[in-house]
């Protein structure tokens, strides 16, 4: 009875390690790590199309939110539809550059940074269920902070989120605006991941200032009502993440993709969809919205190379006006 119960195990053993060497030699395309792809059952054989998104949150659940956009658009394209992760602003740029995706989700400063550098076209943005199509930066405290205003910043940490709007620009346009760079108390800044994490650190006392969108902090509070916070100041409102798609296919592609997105919430199944996804309708999104985002990139242009991203300033187009009161103006409003 022993030697079968020997046999057995070393069985086992040999089994699972042939398992484990099967698995390691699958193509990378069946891990888990691979790209969402929606293929349905005797769907035309095109190439998949490929949809970027930048995490801003749990990745999971963002992945989990966009399936079934992505399985939305399979059907009405009769096309498999993939849903690729990027982590960086720079990937997402060398993926459109290098055309590894056909568009993106992406926030507003990304949105910029790829019509300035490649010619992506802006399709359309989001409308969440409660009628919001856009966000802004703030700048916040714990309640129980000494920081009260902007102005006492110095000497304090900031958490702020790369190559982001709200967390990226317009905190660093509000440290210009009130001369806390170059000075020997300037305030530290600490780059985190994402908005949600900024979020955590503040309230764990890690870090004394956090600057993130407030569409973020406002959905972390109501998932924390024990949180306690004080805004300081708030930017100017810039378009929700938006579809951009590759300029060299934005006139076909682009139409297509705006047609069948506008028209989701007259149609039941993307109804259905918009309302798992926390959306009300998706809606035309001109490029001028954008123009706060050139407000704040001019702002910090003297400092560019300290607290820009790499890679030259975004140009504003050359048609647009730019505000009046240059040197005056505030890039934010005190709440």
């Amino acid at each position: 009875m022993k030697i079968v119960w020997i046999f057995l195990l070393v069985s086992l053993v040999i089994l699972v390690i042939s398992l484990v060497f099967v698995l390691s030699q699958l193509p990378p395309s069946t891990r888990d790590n691979a790209p969402l792809t929606t293929t349905k059952p005797n769907q035309s054989a095109q190439a998949p199309l490929r949809i970027g998104l930048i995490p801003e949150r749990d990745v999971f659940q963002q992945r989990k939110r966009y399936r079934v956009l992505a399985e939305y658009l399979s059907i009405k394209l009769d096309r498999p539809v993939e849903l690729v992760m990027m982590h960086t602003y720079a990937t997402v740029l060398k993926d459109f550059d290098e055309k590894n995706i056909e568009c993106a989700f992406l926030g507003s400063l990304v949105s910029v940074l790829a019509m300035d550098r490649l010619g992506a076209k802006v399709v359309v943005k989001p409308e969440l269920a409660n009628g919001v199509s856009s966000y802004h930066g703030v700048i916040f405290v714990r309640a129980d902070s000494p920081i009260t205003k902007v102005e006492q910043l110095a000497g304090h940490s900031i958490g702020m989120v790369r190559t982001t709007t709200a967390g990226h620009v317009f905190p660093g346009c509000v440290l210009m605006q009130e001369k806390l760079f170059g000075r020997a108390d300037e305030p530290s800044i600490v780059w985190i991941g994402t908005h949600d994490d900024v979020a955590r650190q503040v309230m764990d006392s890690q870090i004394d200032v956090g600057a993130i969108k407030n569409l973020r902090l406002d959905a972390l509070e109501k998932q924390n009502p024990y949180w306690k916070i004080r805004r300081l100041v708030r930017g100017k409102c810039v378009p929700s993440n938006a579809l951009l798609v590759r300029g060299d296919i934005a006139v076909e592609l682009g139409g297509k993709l705006s047609k069948i997105l506008l028209k989701m919430d007259s149609d039941p199944q993307g109804r259905k969809t918009l309302d798992t996804m926390g959306m009300k309708r998706f809606v035309p999104c001109p490029p001028q919205e954008y123009a706060p985002v050139y407000d704040m990139t001019e702002c910090i242009e003297p400092a560019w190379g300290k607290i820009g991203v790499p890679g030259s300033m975004p140009k504003r187009p050359a048609d647009w006006p730019k505000p009046e009161n240059v040197e005056t103006r505030k890039c934010y409003d005190v709440n």
